[in-house]
């Protein structure tokens, strides 16, 4: 008889230490913040209504991008492997890794090729008026 009583007594006991742990909290670090594009171009929005797309590229390990533009600001996310960009308009050439972000140019031809012996896994996020094209392809 005197069993229940603690029984029940522990019962509640590791359910107040339960309760009383409670989960970290989440933490927001900011990685990067850009107010211009990689060439140099401050960042404006098309008026009107827009569209948010998300998509992802794959390059394969030695392949490349076609030389290419966009007419909008299209943020690219480097999820794995590493690339090299060519701005063919500004000369500029820059590397970037896993875990790099960068801005597209605008209306400036520019490719990309993977580095290494990895595929590239890049993310890009376009916003552009509906229907409207976000890549443009040069013809070779």
């Amino acid at each position: 008889m005197i069993l229940k009583p603690l029984i029940v007594a522990a019962a509640f006991a590791v359910a107040g230490a339960a309760a009383a742990q409670t989960p970290p909290a989440p933490v927001t670090t900011t990685l990067r913040s850009l107010d211009a594009t990689s060439a140099g171009q401050p960042i404006v929005m098309p008026k009107g209504r827009l569209r948010v797309t998300v998509s992802q590229t794959v390059i394969p390990a030695h392949g490349s991008l076609p030389v290419h533009k966009h007419p909008y600001p299209r943020y690219v996310y480097v999820a794995e492997g590493s690339i090299r960009v060519t701005n063919l308009v500004t000369g500029q050439v820059f590397d970037m890794k896993a875990g790099d972000m960068t801005i597209d140019p605008i209306g400036q031809w520019h490719k990309a090729e993977a580095l290494g012996d990895a595929p590239a896994r890049l993310i890009a996020v376009d916003q552009a008026p509906p229907g409207a094209a976000t890549t443009i392809r040069r013809n070779p």
